[in-house]
């Protein structure tokens, strides 16, 4: 289980009167093959559309799916599967600004991220979201900054926590 993404909650919804609280397991992922290893970056998120996963992230195993071997960590190519994905946004300017307020949009289906976009996924300053992925690959993923609540256009690159675990196919 050590090797495994797992994304918990709790969760307080509807008005006062009838509130409702829930927690537990939200998501969770175990690398299931030998190809598939953890990806973990401080990502700088821009005002321009792009891929959110980029560079290089730990070589799967031949023992144990997820772990690294010691050998130099894979380069990431844009027909990689991602199985597991969590972005947090830390709300800082990649000058190290704190206290911006910019949320990041990320869509998921290879298209351009904007905060106008009907299916992307906001995600406001300090907070978090998890996701189990089938065949999305690194290519499908791209993100953008912006306005809260689709205001508008941003002015900030915003930092994020992004891991997920990678399926090496290319």
């Amino acid at each position: 289980m050590a090797d495994a993404g797992i994304i918990t909650s709790h969760v307080a919804i509807l008005p006062d009167e009838i509130l409702k609280e829930l927690s537990g397991e939200v998501c969770s992922y175990t690398p299931a093959a030998t190809t598939e290893g953890w990806y973990y970056k401080l990502t700088n998120v821009t005002t321009t559309s792009t891929d959110l996963i980029a560079g290089s992230y730990l070589q799967a195993g031949t023992t144990a799916a997820g772990r690294d071997t010691g050998s130099s960590p894979n380069t990431v190519n844009t027909a990689d599967t991602v199985k597991f994905l969590f972005v947090k946004n830390m709300g800082v300017d990649t000058d190290g600004t704190t206290g911006r307020t910019e949320s990041v949009y990320i869509c998921f289906d290879n298209g351009t991220a904007a905060h106008g976009l009907a299916d992307a996924i906001e995600i406001s300053t300090g907070q978090s979201m998890g996701l189990v992925l089938n065949s999305t690959t690194v290519a499908h993923i791209h993100a953008i900054t912006a306005q809260p609540k689709g205001a508008g256009v941003g002015s900030n690159e915003i930092q994020c926590i992004v891991a997920a675990i990678i399926n090496d196919v290319a």
